[in-house]
């Protein structure tokens, strides 16, 4: 029950009882009669408290010398390199408003703290650092929070009092004491918790960084009288962190305050340390009931971020700090923030740096599964590298092998072995036929002979690269890993479990010796391991390997008993879908492998239930189609066949086949494998003609791809009478059938699938039925409109255009279509943020249609609903007042029981007073829809979520956090309750709750959220 609580205090009202009252517990601090002696202690105690939870990170010098760290992430680089980073932040007015009006909204219910940013505000000046960063206020607690979770956002926004900060430890302008002796000892009294203290005993001979800023003190006696203040709590020591500081730290990295004349006994403030100021922990001593912790300043990180840069750069040549800083942040898996560097030094950088920047920024996007972005980036890279003027062909590999990685992504890999074999040549041109970069593309080209099913052929180019990899590295380093895991599957595809499993195994070791313990690498190893454990039924090492995942993860564990292997894919998947919510397809593929162990148990609805889930979000991740899916696909037609489903398992085997023709043209194995599949379900059904003809396929397939496999194929035959029909249809019903199968097949988000039957029914209808105009133009129309799902706004305009010039040459009173289609381009630039053209067309839109469809009320609703956004989009807000005003009239006159499109409506209108700052308008307006929708749509959930988070943020405008709370969390629990695979938006129901919780200082609660 007193899990949570940190400390007791008591307060005794009668002022009598004191004497008489027992009360024992760890966390009792003290009973109090007076409410200021409360106060104090309970000052105290926070201040205790968050001297207990300083942070320290420990480091083993000696595996860093021997390293190759290009591809190392560690909090030693980041607290190293990050200082230099804050000093090419702008130091001006504007960043010092920036940083006030952070304040100002953070501490926006705090009168106390709103009074000492106004003072800040007009009586800080560099001179004056000291006295607001070590008397604790606002400036200090913020900075040491961004330190600890590493929040460059922050510190970007509080760099005005971060820049004075760092630049007075090369000025020194405090350090006025003069020194006779060449060493200095300086003392911190602290305290810790016993694992704390545990981690220092172990950690002896190493390297120490305080992840902050450290404050000491020249006294012995004032930090052992701070350390002694902790004899209240038992769970806790007292210990005094002894620094030996060099002569020479003086002038960089030390600086002398005079708050050593404080009449405070207990003040630490008279020492201020570096951010990036190296400890080596010496030894560990006790004496009189006090931990003497001994340090001494190091430059030992100082060579070690040297080797890391000079690693670095043997990858990347010339790579500047600001860069490899990024590129570290990105490493560590925050993608975000490292996004955010990236795209500030986009601002101002040379060719070669913008370069770089921009091939970063792919990767970011090519991580996160935005595919079509992160082409663009990368061809943007590729095009600055190739300019004439100045090329860099070297360097233009590294871009050729990372598109070469998007397509081989996509299962395009046709194309991505174009662009490996590119990368090699240029990369064999260039660098050593031992160099990493040529491993590299030579496992990228194994990993797509590996997908051709040309196993042999992977397997020498992976053996290739791991010779090499291995005499460069010197046996340890993420590349290794990587080739081990291909090499891994090669085996698991074998059949050899034993080899796979040591590969996989010696890939994990390398991932938890280089990453953090929940980095997405760690993750798909024990995806890998949980699915050979699955084929070999191994439970003893199954069971270690469980254990040593628990240990890890316990906070994941929520299984009594279930089959070791599943639990591990079970476990791999709680790890993704918390830390890597945008791997949706390494996600499924978990769903895939726990499907499997069900499918294998016959525990078939549960099986289904996770096929379901990993399609689903294959379908979003691979919005092009993928092997993957039909992989999926046929896992589910397997399952259905078994339960005797036939018609249902059929379809999926069908919606298999489209996918594999398309994406998988090299994995023939495949396709007849799926063939196979089809002909003995129509077997079974007796449809024996349609089985013949399935099977005779696959046949075919197998003899001229796998000729030694076919035996059984025409064992099938034999069991079937041979008939053979032909039913020939005509043009019209043939182009008719083709766009039906080119709608489901938009409404599946499989575009390229779609496109590819409009274009056969748009050349038979233009070759054989010329005269059709109309059917011709809505046939262009319907390509153009899936080029906009695609987000391809210029291809889907040229076939609107070209719609539209057919439609008013030759049916020049369809005014229907000529508004459809005008209004489709007008869309096309909206989504282009070029307002003018789209509002041009979005007026002649509404003009047809309210001089010569003045009946079609709805669609003018419609055009003014658009209208509206565009104007809206331009800052024009009385001007978008105006349709969206008339639209909802138009609507509740002629469409009342359409009530969605009416709240649409009304939620315009609230939007537009939002910006107006008409916040009680907006209100009730935003209101409105929501009773509506309540009243007479309860389950349309999509979008009552919608206008209750709307609520939430106008009331949190208002400053009424717990009303605006209140409607986050009804969000939240819809969200939770209907839409639970939908983590994008619980994240942001769970980031709002968060926010509204640190608006009103309950930091707490909001960490709950954040975690």
């Amino acid at each position: 029950m007193l899990q949570q609580i940190n400390s007791i205090f008591i307060f005794d009202f009668d002022k009598n009882q004191r004497k008489e009252f027992v009360f024992e517990h760890t966390k009792f601090i003290g009973i109090y009669t007076e409410l200021d002696s409360l106060y104090s202690s309970i000052q105290e105690q926070i201040e205790l408290d968050d001297e207990l939870f300083r942070m320290f990170s420990f480091f083993d010098q000696s595996e860093y010398s021997t390293q190759d760290l290009s591809k190392q992430i560690s909090d030693l680089f980041w607290f190293q390199l990050v200082n230099n980073i804050i000093l090419q932040y702008s130091h001006n007015q504007l960043a010092k408003n920036e940083m006030i009006d952070l304040c100002r909204q953070y501490y926006q219910d705090n009168l106390n703290n709103l009074k000492v940013v106004d003072e800040f505000e007009h009586e800080y000046h560099s001179n004056k650092f000291s006295q607001w960063f070590l008397k604790r206020s606002f400036p200090y607690k913020m900075i040491k929070k961004a330190l600890q979770i590493k929040d460059l956002d922050q510190l970007n926004t509080l760099r005005y009092f971060m820049n004075d900060l760092i630049q007075c430890f090369s000025s020194q302008p405090y350090n006025t004491v003069q020194y006779e002796n060449e060493n200095l000892i300086i003392y911190r009294g602290t305290k810790l918790s016993k694992e704390q203290l545990d981690e220092f005993r172990k950690n002896q001979g190493k390297l120490l960084l305080n992840n902050g800023f450290l404050t000491a003190t020249r006294s012995h006696s004032n930090a052992l009288n701070f350390a002694k203040k902790l004899a209240k709590q038992i769970n806790v020591v007292a210990a005094i962190l002894e620094i030996e500081c060099k002569s020479k730290d003086f002038d960089q990295n030390i600086i002398f305050t005079d708050r050593d004349k404080s009449k405070d006994l207990s003040n630490q403030d008279d020492v201020l340390f570096n951010l990036n100021v190296m400890f080596h922990l010496d030894k560990i001593e006790f004496h009189e009931n006090i931990w003497i912790i001994k340090l001494s300043t190091s430059n030992e990180g100082e060579i070690i971020l040297e080797k890391y840069i000079e690693d670095t750069r043997q990858q990347t040549e010339n790579l500047s700090i600001e860069l490899i800083f990024g590129r570290l942040v990105l490493d560590m898996g925050q993608w975000n923030q490292s996004q955010k560097c990236f795209k500030r030094l986009l601002i101002d950088s040379n060719d070669k740096n913008q370069a770089w920047i921009e091939y970063s920024l792919g990767e970011i996007h090519h991580l996160n599964g935005e595919w079509i972005v992160a082409r663009k980036y990368y061809n943007c890279a590729y095009d600055r590298m190739m300019n004439p003027k100045q090329m860099y062909i070297k360097e233009s590999a590294q871009v050729l092998s990372n598109i070469g990685e998007l397509l081989y992504g996509e299962g395009k890999f046709e194309e991505a072995m174009n662009f490996h074999e590119r990368a090699l040549q240029i990369r064999k041109e260039y660098y050593s036929s031992d160099h990493p970069h040529i491993a590299n593309s030579l496992r990228n080209i194994g990993d797509i002979f590996y997908k051709q099913d040309k196993y042999d052929e992977a397997f020498i180019y992976f053996q290739e690269a791991l010779t090499i990899l291995e005499k460069y590295y010197n046996n340890f380093h993420v590349d290794i890993a990587k080739c081990l895991s291909s090499i891994g599957h090669y085996f698991r595809e074998q059949r050899n479990y034993d080899k796979s499993l040591e590969s996989h195994r010696r890939s994990s070791a390398i991932y938890e010796k280089y990453y953090p313990y929940d980095h997405v690498c760690i993750v798909l190893t024990l995806n890998n391991i949980a699915d050979i454990l699955c084929g070999q039924d191994k439970n003893d090492e199954a069971l270690h390997t469980h254990r040593r995942a628990l240990t890890m993860h316990k906070q994941f564990f929520q299984f009594d008993h279930i089959d070791i292997s599943k639990y591990l894919g079970t476990l791999a998947l709680a790890m993704e879908e918390k830390y890597y919510p945008s791997f949706q397809a390494k996600i499924a593929q978990t769903f895939m492998y726990i499907g499997e162990v069900l499918r294998c148990q016959e525990k078939y609805e549960e099986a289904l239930d996770h096929y379901k889930q990993a399609l689903m979000m294959q379908k979003n991740y691979y919005p092009l189609g993928h092997v993957n899916i039909a992989f999926t696909l046929q896992n589910t037609g397997i399952i259905l066949s078994q339960q005797g489903k036939y018609d249902e398992a059929l379809e999926f085997y069908h919606q298999a086949s489209i996918i594999l023709e398309k994406h998988g043209p090299y994995n023939r194995s495949d396709i007849a494998f799926n063939l196979i599949r089809i002909g003995h379900i129509l077997n079974n059904q007796e449809k024996f003609d349609e089985a013949l003809n399935v099977l005779r396929r696959a046949l075919e397939i197998r003899e001229t791809h796998c000729s030694s496999n076919h035996l059984q194929i025409a064992h099938n035959l034999n069991d079937i009478e041979i008939r053979e029909t032909f039913d020939p249809s005509d043009y019209e019903g043939i182009v008719v059938m083709l766009s039906k199968i080119s709608h489901v097949l938009k409404q599946e988000k499989r575009y390229d699938d779609a496109l590819s039957f409009l274009y056969r029914a748009l050349n038979i209808r233009e070759t054989h039925l010329p005269s059709t105009y109309a059917q011709i133009a809505r046939n262009i129309n319907s390509i153009g409109l899936i080029h906009y799902e695609q987000e391809n706004y210029n291809e889907a305009r040229e076939y609107y255009e070209r719609a539209l010039e057919i439609t008013e040459t030759f049916n020049a009173s369809a005014y229907d279509d000529i508004a459809v289609l005008l209004s489709n381009i007008s869309l096309t630039y909206k989504r282009q943020e070029d307002y003018v053209e789209s509002l041009d067309f979005r007026n002649r839109s509404l003009e047809i249609r309210e001089t010569h469809l003045l009946s079609n009320h709805l669609q003018i609703a419609d055009d003014l609903h658009e209208l509206g956004h565009i104007l809206l989009a331009q800052i024009e807000y009385n001007k978008a007042l105006s349709p969206y005003k008339r639209g909802l009239e138009m609507r509740e006159t002629f469409d009342p029981s359409e009530y969605e499109n009416i709240a649409c409506l009304l939620t315009s209108i609230s939007d537009v007073l939002k910006h107006q700052q008409k916040l009680d308008e907006a209100l009730d307006f935003q209101n409105q829809p929501l009773k509506i929708l309540e009243t007479h749509c309860p389950t349309s959930h999509i979008y009552i979520t919608p206008n209750l988070n709307n609520i939430g943020n106008i009331l949190r405008q208002q400053g009424k956090y717990d009303e605006a709370r209140d409607n986050y969390q009804k969000v939240l629990a819809i969200c939770e309750e209907f839409y639970s695979s939908d983590y994008k938006n619980i994240l942001v129901c769970l980031g709002n709750n968060a926010d509204v919780f640190e608006d009103q200082e309950k930091y707490d609660q909001a960490l709950l959220y954040r975690q």
